[in-house]
């Protein structure tokens, strides 16, 4: 089966508590079984973390450009998607990704993943904005869909959906 990998990187490292640890594990296990319904594979879970020391400010993210600057700044250098967990993204949104993410990782602009851990959330906000990297939209008129614009949602993925995610050039065969 065709699968992704992903660079699991903490922003603020020291500011993560078990708890937040076990919401993450748990949020990419979510990640790997909605994926598996649409024969999508979670191979590989790297695991990096940025101190707070070097994190310039940015383990507490107060705007989208924000977020852009640090998928922009940092990155691993290895074929994973790389996801950038905060413990706090101020606004109205719990996480960022560009539809249709670069294959280049040093490419201008976000080339990767943001996601905030929200206990109970983070798996669905995890494997949304995974998604859309992987080429997905929001699809606001369906509840039930992960790509459901706001959460919680419903988690479902459609074939026509694992079709558009297997074709992204980090999906190995």
């Amino acid at each position: 089966m065709p699968g992704i990998s992903i660079n699991v990187i903490r922003v603020g490292s020291e500011l993560f508590t078990s708890s937040d640890e076990l919401e993450i594990s748990n949020a990419v296990s979510f990640l790997r079984s909605t994926y598996a319904t649409v024969s999508l594979a979670l191979r590989r879970v790297e695991h990096w973390i940025i101190p707070l020391a070097q994190a310039r400010g940015r383990d507490i993210l107060d705007t989208t450009g924000e977020a852009e600057t640090l998928t922009d700044e940092w990155t691993v250098a290895n074929h994973n998607v790389d996801v950038f967990f905060v413990k706090t993204f101020v606004g109205s949104v719990a996480g960022l990704s560009p539809v249709n993410g670069p294959c280049d990782k040093n490419a201008k602009g976000m080339d990767g993943a943001v996601v905030e851990v929200i206990p109970g959330l983070t798996g669905h906000i995890l494997a949304h904005e995974v998604g859309h990297y992987l080429g997905l939209s929001h699809r606001s008129s369906d509840s039930t869909n992960l790509m459901f614009d706001s959460v919680p949602n419903g988690g479902r993925l459609d074939s026509g959906q694992g079709a558009t995610m297997r074709s992204h050039c980090f999906v190995e065969p």
